[in-house]
């Protein structure tokens, strides 16, 4: 996509926010989520100034310089309101600032095929904890499913589901999670959709933050409900395997095997 294309894109992805928060169906969307949170940026890279930037690329720009951790260039567009963004998903957002400081300063460090388990991350509530934590990437998820749309690229998502698993503090139904290692990246990958031969509708991205990941599915019907890798709120365990994302590793080990 042409850098032309790319601000004809995101204008009107700009254009199609102005319109009502998707989770609370009610307030004006004028606040954007950050893609990578806030909090995650500050503890792995540190604050960014003018005279200091860190430098943002995605498939369309390239080492585009950022100077403040509230740039526009890290935030999605406006799909949701202040309320929600703030207030109703805080407890959300919290829960995972938690989690991550965890992970990253775990000691031994997370280790390809071990096990993390939530009762060790939140000793107390735990369900109730690791409950926001499904809940603050499934915010992130419909966050992503609105850009699609709003670019013209329609899924077969209900986002209604979404909003429904915020507004009622439930978990959606229909989104699991996966815990894992990745090799230094640092963001979100794109959102992936497709249909399977059966019909069923399966999604995923990956949430990168340098050491560790987070891969966030959506599989319609419960497809990934008897995976032991996909972890869901209500499957009756916390514990996550741990999964290996390191993907740049992996090409890097292909290349060499190939050149053999």
């Amino acid at each position: 996509m042409s850098t032309a294309s790319t601000i004809v894109a995101e204008a009107r992805a700009s254009a199609a926010a102005e319109s009502l928060c998707w989770i609370c169906k009610t307030n004006k969307a004028d606040s954007g989520e950050h893609k990578t949170k806030r909090s995650d940026l500050r503890a792995v890279l540190g604050s960014p100034s003018q005279e200091q930037p860190f430098f943002y690329q995605d498939l369309h720009r390239l080492n585009s310089p950022v100077k403040s951790l509230d740039a526009k260039i890290l935030k999605s567009p406006k799909f949701i309101c202040a309320y929600c963004n703030g207030t109703r998903t805080q407890p959300h957002d919290r829960a995972w600032e938690y989690m991550s400081d965890w992970l990253r300063a775990r000691q031994p460090p997370l280790k390809i095929g071990g096990f993390v388990r939530g009762d060790r991350i939140f000793r107390h509530f735990t369900r109730r904890e690791m409950t926001k934590v499904h809940l603050f990437f499934t915010k992130l998820f419909g966050c992503m499913i609105c850009e699609s749309v709003a670019t013209g690229h329609e899924l077969p998502i209900d986002i209604g589901l979404f909003s429904k698993a915020i507004m009622t503090g439930r978990p959606h139904p229909e989104v699991y999670l996966r815990l894992g290692k990745c090799d230094g990246t640092i963001g979100r990958t794109n959102l992936h959709c497709w249909t399977t031969e059966q019909g069923s509708v399966l999604a995923g991205w990956l949430y990168e933050l340098d050491t560790i990941a987070v891969s966030v599915l959506y599989a319609h019907n419960g497809a990934w409900r008897d995976r032991y890798y996909a972890w869901h709120p209500l499957s009756g365990s916390n514990r996550f395997t741990v999964a290996d994302f390191r993907y740049m590793k992996m090409a890097r080990d292909a290349e060499r095997k190939a050149a053999q």
